[in-house]
């Protein structure tokens, strides 16, 4: 095998590496002759002792013409030596760069006869022989070429020889776009690094030069297309030497003509074009859904499958799904295993679809296999120095290894015993050692571990049955669709192809390829040029060593300028977001200060007008903070339970007031019935709203402007429609970039920042979803948001208040910590306009003494006050609310927005809310009910954990509250780490505490949270409100204890 890869190598070294020359060369064939032809014919005898000058084509490239020191091999050169040893002609031989060139020589005498040229008009003053070697023109692909077009598809690039085009039928080369190269090799290694779709080449060509370069990624297809047909000719001035040729070529002996043939021509395996399988939908619809399969493969079980040097696949069976795959557009990946029973097993738990091998005995489920591929012998296989045994009586009470698993075990009689081994290697290793007498295998492999690794020590001794088993791959049961595709792509592969197959996987020199033993007798000149060759080869290295480290230097700085810039671009974030987050705290004062006076003079068109210019500030704030946590990736979303047609009805009472009275007209429409309970984030739903509704308001000065909103079984789909002025065509594929303005735009004073539209498709893409825009100039633009629908058996948040209904919060005592005078004033004069009772505290400390002394049902707290912090005030008021009946509602007041994505800022409080804070934000806020995720029968559930035992309930209450937190830290760490088993380890573990409490809502998130660790898919939504629920769950059950409650019954 080495000998033969190397003799490959050397004479492509020396096709690359001689030149040829204009001295006459000397033809050389080393194919054994008949020995009826050692001698010239009497017919033939004036030819004898004579010297014909023959000119060949120095272009013409191998097998054709092999120029090697003074010597010419290849097709030519075999035809010249068998005329040589017919005819007794002696040939000098010369070469010419063109074809032109050499008729010319013909023409002026300098040669006889052009010996080898392809098919062409000849002029009448030339003469050529009848064709002497055909060849078809064949089609040829790459199997890594994943380009979903056919031979026939305008799109598809085809490569061919400048001389093999001319060989092409007129009608055929008119039907196709050609890309031209100088040679056949050229050709086709633009298949290999896929600039071309198709090679076209002839098939003696394409069939020797593949095999050398060993490339078995190149298959011919198999087709009912036929380019044309190369065939040479000996052309010559003199009407007698063609005739005494064409006499000569005919009595050429029938064997040596086909000995050249099949000298050089190097049949491929031929395989279907791509995706030319005909399927039904179904099967199309699974395709599209598997476009991917796994199968379970033995590492080491040649010829079936193995593992190569370089990790790739490879086998008989590999192959054959390799060729299915072109046919079918199917992907395989492998997954490795040791024995038949782990790839069984594999199939059986769903890791894998297919089995690679799976014998057929008769008693296999039919409907879990293919077609057969092939057949098997089972051997009894013994040490070379074990007694004699050629029976199953001779092994009685033995030692008999098998592969776990395999076959074998069915084949063994009662008396022998049976020990299974895990893989092929520890199996034959223990029989050449002399721990088992005797191993029991199928032959095609039992064979190639043999020769190839245990020589003389281990030895055929007698077949295991008289049966060769049928040999088919094996398919998981719930896969009857991919059963069906497979069969189909077997049955396409051509048969002969097959038969191929099974020949070159069944020789005994595999893997590495068989030994042509072609030009043996140029090695040594092939040596003494590979020694030329490589002092070559080491200045191209050295050169190369040089290129590379230059390359080398040059990719450190450009990953140090890329660091750099990324760096800069965290910077950039981050700033962004401080300077917004610093505004936010003056905005709070600014609005609600506004915002109160607005409500005392609504009249005011000035104070509307501030209002408004205030209110636009606030969003391009939110805009960059969007930004900033887009480009940090920190953008979350928070789905709640939303009713859309109450979302529908806000939106429009929101907009309607705030249109133009000389503006563009402003419809919203359901154009189906809307549910009433999704899992949504309505506040993000609602900013792509608001920032379509801007844009189309911007670019609309009348007409109308139409938001439609419609649900399916699984999809949300908004579109905002205007008949405004449109966008042109050369501007949109631009607009969801940030900070993109379009130039049509800024011509029509059309401001803004730029980010709305990327904001909203991140936004929209993050939910699972997507947008799309359509717009024409003059006619208007139209953007449809489309997102999946997720139902919710919990009901929505629901506010019921008036308007303008103060004394609606005058029951409640609020009180109020901050450390910062003006946002304290401000949230003072919203609370009393609300008709709240409020107290304001400057610092920490003040509350919590007020608080021991006064019941507030409400507590604003600023987050990031010092000394105390918002945190720590929570806690010392949740500390003292301990065994009592009612929990008062503390709300953290925040200018973070990234604060309610952290854990920590749900451990105590109820709710979060962002400054600045509208006055109908906050009338929202506290006259709704804080969102309860625990169920009202917590205490009964407890109680009977309990077995309504008092002085077991405590036990109860901290083996819960343990096991939760445990949980719910082993949980975030299996996030931090990306490791999916533990992940659903613990989410499987968590489940049954929420099941013991009797909480719907927590054992579907964690049945959720499993599968998506199993799936390995994002579940960073699910995990956050997990946490959440857990944090619900543990602050209820410190609350708890045998005196703090007493359940009815």
């Amino acid at each position: 095998m080495e000998s033969s890869a190397i003799a490959r190598l050397l004479i492509l070294l020396a096709l690359l590496l001689s030149l040829p020359a204009t001295a006459a060369w000397r033809p050389v064939s080393s194919m054994p002759l008949p020995q009826e032809l050692m001698m010239p014919g009497g017919e033939t005898v004036p030819w004898q002792g004579k010297t014909l000058r023959v000119g060949v084509l120095q272009a013409s490239s191998a097998p054709w013409n092999m120029f090697v020191g003074k010597d010419l091999y290849g097709i030519n050169a075999d035809y010249l030596v068998a005329l040589g040893n017919l005819t007794g002609a002696r040939f000098a031989i010369n070469s010419y760069p063109t074809n032109a060139a050499l008729l010319d020589a013909l023409r002026q005498g300098k040669e006889d006869l052009a010996f080898g040229i392809p098919r062409q008009a000849i002029a009448e003053d030339l003469y050529a022989t009848r064709p002497w070697f055909s060849t078809p023109l064949r089609i040829y692909r790459s199997r890594q070429n994943h380009r979903p077009v056919m031979f026939n598809s305008q799109e598809a690039r085809i490569a061919v020889s400048a001389s093999t085009l001319q060989q092409i039928d007129p009608d055929f080369a008119h039907r196709h776009r050609w890309e031209t190269y100088s040679n056949d090799l050229q050709a086709l290694y633009t298949l290999f690094n896929r600039q071309n779709d198709y090679v076209v080449a002839d098939e003696t060509s394409a069939g020797f030069l593949l095999s050398q370069l060993q490339q078995g990624e190149i298959y011919q297809i198999a087709s009912t297309l036929e380019p044309g047909e190369l065939s040479l000719y000996a052309v010559t001035p003199q009407v007698a030497l063609r005739d005494a040729l064409n006499q000569a070529i005919r009595q050429l002996p029938v064997e040596v003509i086909n000995g050249i043939q099949g000298r050089w021509s190097m049949q491929l395996p031929r395989y279907s074009d791509t995706n030319t399988l005909h399927l039904t939908a179904m099967e199309k619809a699974w395709l599209k859904q598997h476009p991917q399969v796994v199968y379970s493969a033995l590492t080491d079980n040649y010829p079936w499958s193995y593992r190569s040097a370089s990790g790739e696949a490879r086998g008989y069976s590999v192959d054959l799904l390799n060729a299915i795959g072109q046919s079918t557009g199917l992907r395989f990946t492998p997954l490795w295993v040791n024995n038949p029973q782990q790839a069984r097993e594999r199939v059986s738990t769903g890791q894998a679809l297919i089995e690679l091998v799976q014998p057929l005995t008769g008693s296999d489920d039919m409907e879990s296999s293919t077609l057969p591929v092939w057949r098997a012998l089972w051997g009894v296989y013994v040490g070379t120095l074990s007694p004699t045994v050629t029976r199953w009586q001779d092994l009685q009470g033995k030692r008999v290894g098998i592969r776990r698993g395999d076959l074998s075990l069915q084949l063994l009689p009662e008396g022998v015993t049976v020990q299974p081994f895990d893989d092929a290697p520890t199996l034959y290793n223990a029989l050449a050692n002399g721990q088992l007498d005797a191993v029991v295998d199928n032959v095609l492999s039992a064979r190639w571990l043999i020769q190839s690794r245990y020589g003389e020590a281990v030895r055929f001794a007698f077949a295991a049955s008289d049966i060769a088993w049928p040999i088919a791959m094996g398919v998981n049961s719930q896969q009857p669709l991919l059963r069906a595709i497979l069969d189909k792509g077997l049955q396409q592969i051509p048969p002969d192809t097959q038969q191929r197959m099974r020949a070159a996987w069944s020789n005994e020199n595999q893997p590495g390829g068989a030994d042509s033993g072609a030009m043996r007798p140029v090695i040594l000149t092939l040596l003494v040029l590979a020694l030329a060759a490589i002092l070559l080869l080491l200045t191209l290295l050295i050169r190369r060593w040089r290129q590379q480290r230059q390359e080398a230097r040059q990719r450190l700085r450009l990953e140090q300028e890329r660091e750099a810039a990324e760096q800069a671009n965290r910077m950039k974030s981050q700033f962004i977001a401080s300077v917004s987050h610093e505004l936010r705290t003056p905005m709070q004062a600014i609005l609600g200060l506004l915002e109160l006076e607005l409500a005392h003079q609504p009249q005011t068109s000035r104070l509307r007008l501030i209002h408004s210019s205030a209110t636009s500030l606030m969003s391009l704030l939110n805009d960059l903070q969007d930004h900033a946590r887009i480009e940090n990736n920190t953008f979350s979303l928070q789905p709640v339970p939303l009713d859309l047609q109450q979302w529908l009805e806000d939106l429009s009472r929101f907009w309607s007031p705030l249109m133009r009275t000389n503006g563009p007209a402003f419809n919203v429409k359901a154009l189906s019935a809307l549910p009433r309970r999704v899992l949504l984030d309505g506040g993000r739903l609602q900013q792509i709203a608001t920032n379509l509704i801007s844009n189309a308001l911007k670019f609309t000065a009348q007409g109308t402007i139409t938001l439609t909103l419609s649900a399916t079984d699984n999809q949300l789909t908004l579109c905002v429609t205007d008949s405004g002025s449109g966008i042109p065509v050369h501007e949109q594929a631009r607009l969801f970039e940030p900070w993109y303005q379009t130039p049509s735009g800024r011509a029509r004073s059309v401001q803004g920042s730029g980010l709305g539209l990327s904001i909203c498709r991140e936004i929209a893409r993050r939910m699972g979803g997507d947008i799309i825009l359509h717009s024409q100039p003059g006619q208007g633009t139209r953007v449809t948001v489309m997102l999946p629908l997720t139902f919710t058996s919990e009901a929505p948040l629901i506010t019921t208040f008036s308007a303008n209904n103060p004394s609606e919060l005058q029951h409640l005592t609020i009180a109020v910590v901050d450390d910062h005078p003006t946002n304290l004033l401000v949230m003072q004069q919203q609370l009393s306009w609300l008709g709240a009772h409020v107290q304001v505290f400057a610092e920490g400390r003040a509350l919590l003494r007020a608080a021991q002394s006064t019941r507030f049902d409400i507590i604003l707290i600023d987050y990031n006050m010092p000394h105390p912090d918002g945190p720590t005030v929570a806690r010392i008021l949740r500390r003292r609310e301990r065994g009592a009946e009612k929990r008062t509602r503390l709300i953290y007041c925040s200018a973070d927005v990234q604060l309610p994505q952290h854990p920590e800022a749900w451990r105590d409080a109820d709710e979060v809310i962002l400054k600045p804070v509208s006055l109908t934000a906050l009338r929202t806020l506290l006259t709704s009910q804080p969102a309860t995720r625990i169920q009202d029968e917590l205490e009964q559930q407890l109680w009977q954990l309990a077995n309504r035992d008092a002085a077991f309930l405590p036990r109860v209450i901290t083996t819960l509250r343990q096991t939760l937190q445990e949980d719910s830290e082993a949980i975030q760490q299996a996030l931090d780490r990306q490791d999916w088993a533990q992940l659903e380890k613990h989410a499987h573990r968590m489940k049954g505490s929420w099941l013991l409490l009797g909480i719907d809502e927590g054992k579907q998130l964690c049945q959720q949270l499993g599968a998506q660790a199993q799936a390995r898919q994002a579940c960073g939504e699910t995990s956050r409100l997990l946490l959440l629920l857990i944090r619900d769950l543990l602050a209820r059950l410190e609350t708890y204890d045998a005196s703090s409650f007493t359940p009815g019954t």
